[in-house]
Formats: structure tokens, sequence, C-alpha cells
């Protein structure tokens, strides 16, 4: 390298005249002790076009052979957002991930950081990106429940559906209640495309946001799709048993006589069906003039006139419709009713007593008859002034 001393004589004199033939002059800036650093080289490991859920991967940052600084460390961005700071000493590091998503695709770049002879730390310029790619799961399968409204009662059965997009590759279906995999009590059966996740007996604790995802099998490797829309999953109490009141209370019904049934549920949370049962069957229409009313979370079963015959065991049932399916609660109270007969000679028994009473007033006066014509009759103790209308049977006698 040739240095020049350039002194200036006059302002009429050139430069060029103090330059050897065929030279030149060029100017170059000078370097701030501010200024970063040069960029450092980045390189992945294994290289592929496309990388999947699960491949792992090595991004080695070097920083240029000619840094005369101490390296502090390296610095690893991601355009997807995530940022990993190395604090080493050594000229390269190397950063180990898997991947874990369609999150981890993008440019990535790396730089590094030198500790200046003024004791100041200044990082590098951004090494040129690499960009990697990352194959997108699997579509998200779609998720439906019976009962369809994702409302049930305790104990009830319930059926979940995970149906997967049509594909080749072999799969594995799951099912989650708030992102915890359900597996106890239930019968899980698999297809191709879809998965058949039964409960035989619906729990509280089963209450909750559910959904549904498949796995599917890639290179040797199960990459999980993205999960199912979510349902809510309510599961309410079994309501309680109704109440079955009779009127008349004595559940003793004259023959003809009305008879009024009530039927009261527990609660009133959903539409009801109330259902009347007598000696353990289904009661109908009921006998003519029957009829049946509902009002509020009760019913009432009302026959005007009560035929011989129709007593029994009585009871009651309520069905609740419960997100769109019908659920019948437990049985009520048993009331065993009886009908009283009438009988036709009721009123001749007492049409006889009226005629024996007749009677009775009529025996005197056919004595004392019967004995004036034998003779006559004397009254004693008694004159004609005296007469009130009326006689004593203690006082006829013979004269």
């Amino acid at each position: 390298m040739v240095e020049f001393v350039l002194k200036m004589v006059d302002f009429g004199t050139k430069m060029e005249d103090f330059l050897p033939q065929n030279a030149s002059l060029q100017f170059f800036p000078l370097a701030s002790p501010t200024d970063p650093p040069p960029p450092p080289t980045i390189t992945v490991t294994p290289e592929k076009l496309e990388y999947i859920m699960g491949d792992t991967i090595s991004l080695r940052c070097s920083a240029p052979s000619a840094t005369k600084e101490k390296i502090q460390g390296f610095h690893f961005l991601g355009t997807s957002g995530w940022a990993v700071d190395a604090r080493v000493r050594t000229e390269s590091y190397v950063y180990t991930f898997t991947i874990a998503g369609p999150r981890d695709s993008g440019a990535h770049t790396c730089t590094y950081s030198i500790l200046t002879p003024a004791r100041r730390y200044l990082r590098s310029r951004e090494s040129k990106p690499i960009v990697i790619s990352v194959r997108d799961l699997p579509p998200p399968p779609t998720l439906t429940l019976t009962p369809a409204g994702g409302v049930t009662v305790e104990g009830q059965p319930l059926v979940f559906l995970c149906r997967a997009p049509a594909g080749e590759a072999l799969r594995r279906f799951h099912f989650y209640k708030d992102e915890v995999e359900v597996t106890e009590g239930t019968q899980l059966t698999s297809g191709e495309t879809e998965a058949q996740l039964k409960v035989t007996a619906a729990g509280m604790g089963l209450s909750g946001n559910v959904t549904c995802g498949y796995e599917e099998e890639t290179e040797g490797r199960w990459v999980p799709s993205y999960p199912s829309q979510t349902h809510l999953l309510l599961i309410t109490e079994a309501a309680a048993a109704p109440h079955l009141s009779v009127d008349p209370p004595t559940l003793v019904v004259p023959q003809d006589a009305p008879l009024d049934l009530t039927c009261e549920a527990s609660r009133a949370a959903f539409t009801m069906s109330f259902h009347f049962y007598r000696n353990g069957a289904k009661m109908g229409p009921g006998p003519e003039g029957s009829v049946t009313k509902n009002w509020g979370n009760s019913s009432h079963f009302y026959i005007p006139r009560t035929p011989l015959g129709f007593g029994g065991n009585f009871s009651c049932t309520v069905e609740e419709n419960v997100g769109g399916t019908w659920v019948e609660g437990p049985p009520s109270n048993m009331a065993d009713i009886t009908v009283s007969a009438q009988f036709p000679f009721v009123p001749l028994f007492a049409g006889c007593a009226g005629g024996v009473a007749v009677l009775l007033l009529l025996l005197p006066l056919t004595v004392w008859l019967w004995r004036r014509r034998r003779g006559g009759a004397s009254w004693k103790g008694f004159r004609n002034k005296d007469d009130s209308g009326g006689f004593s049977l203690a006082d006829v006698g013979n004269t």
C-alpha cells in the first residue's frame, strides 16, 4: 500500500499534479466506532423443501472470521415473532428446536454482539434470511352431539360424532372436554374418516367445552389436526319424582261422583308433558266427559262422573324436553282409589221405614175402633171440655 502525503502549495494547484502517472485517487469513508459489525452467516440442518410438525432442525449462526472484538453472544429472530438469545463467547452458535406448527415457518435471521475496546456493546447487522416452510396441519374435523342442543340430564346417554375430511392417510381420533381427553365411561368406534364416542350415562363432571381432533400419520409420525369447533355441553340434575294428589282426599269416590287427579312436577326448567297411569298402564282419554288441563308445572285429570269399577292404583310421570330430547322422570307416589257403589234397594229401604212409622201411628186408632165395636170404650180422666184432639195410649181401657 502506497501512502501519499499531499501538501497544498497554493490554491491553484490541482491534486492530480501530485499523483504518479497512471495513478488514480479514491476516497474511502472512515469507519465510525459506533457502526455495527458486519453480518454473520446462517445455515439450517437438515435442509428440506418442507418441514412437518415434529421435525428437529438446527440453525447455525457464524460471525465473520476477521472479527477482532470479543463476541458476547448470538441472537436469533423468526418472522412469526419469536426470538432467542444465547450468551456465548464463541465465533458460532447452534440453536436447535422442534417444529411445533405453522408458526415456526417463515424467514429466520441472526445477529451477534461484540464488546468494543471502549467497553461498549454493539450488535451486528442481520444475516441474510433463511426461509423455512412448514406444512400446514390437517384441516379440522366436524363435531356433532346427540342430543343436538348440547343439554341433557344426568344419567342419560350421550353421543359424540367426529367427522374428518376425506383423505388416504391413516388417522386416529380424540375427544376433549376443556382440552382434557375424554376416556372414562366411554365406547369409541373409529373408521377411516369418522369416530363415534358413546357415553352410556352422562355425569355432571362432563359439563364444559367439548371438542375433537384427529392425528394423521405423515413420514412415520402422527401429526395432529386443527381442533374442531367448540360445543358447550350442559348436564343438569335428574328431576325428582312428581307428586300425585287426589280429590276427594279420602281416596273413596261414590259412583258417578267427580274425581280430580293432580300431578305436580318438581321443577319447571323445561317444556313438560304429563302422563297418568292406572294399574301400571298409561291412561287414555278416560271415561266420558274427562278433561285434562295443564297449569304451570302441574296437570289435572278431571272425571265428572266416575264409573263403577274405575278404581285402582293411580300414579303419574313427567317428561321433560331437554335439548330436543324427551326425557321421562321417575314415577310419582301411588294412590289406591276405590269407587263405592250406590245400591237400588236403598230408596226402597227408606220407603219401608216410613211405612212402618205410619203403621205405628195408626195402631192405637185401630185398637180403639176394634174395642168400640166389641162394646165401646171409655176415657178416664178426660172430659169433653178438655178435649185436645188427641189421646194417650196409656189411657185406652175397657168400660
